[in-house]
């Protein structure tokens, strides 16, 4: 008889001990303002498993209207090694935005090698990986 060992893979990557997604950053802050933002625990809103922060009551207001719009690719787990094929949280200071998504590394080192390579083929690769990972909605 052959035993299996499974994980659950969180929707969002929150660390082992906190419910926070990308450690209180505020998820609009890189499309607006291109840059990480801490948010504020008066500005939270739970979202697929996550509470997630903002710097204002107007960007929590925009993120509930369309989360996906903002939230990280992969659950913020990290972009290079989505692509593969692996699981590592990522780190919310190592970020790009491509085609209006924002990607999360792990490290300045998968960031570079994403933007070494063609984006789009990088992106092509870590979505695979992640519809065979990614728990359901």
């Amino acid at each position: 008889m052959q035993i299996s060992t499974a994980f659950a893979l969180d929707p969002v990557h929150t660390g082992f001990f906190s419910d926070t997604a990308i450690e209180g950053y505020d998820p609009l802050s890189y499309h607006d303002k291109g840059q990480e933002e801490a948010g504020a625990e008066e500005f939270s809103y739970k979202w697929n498993g996550a509470i997630w922060h903002f710097t204002s009551q107007e960007g929590r207001d925009a993120f509930i209207k369309d989360p996906k719009l903002y939230a990280p690719q992969y659950g913020g787990y990290c972009s290079n090694q989505m692509s593969l094929g692996n699981i590592h949280g990522g780190d919310p200071q190592v970020w790009l935005i491509h085609k209006k998504k924002l990607y999360l590394f792990g490290a300045n080192v998968g960031k570079k090698r994403w933007q070494s390579n063609d984006l789009d083929e990088m992106v092509q690769a870590a979505d695979a990986h992640w519809d065979k990972v990614k728990p359901i909605e």
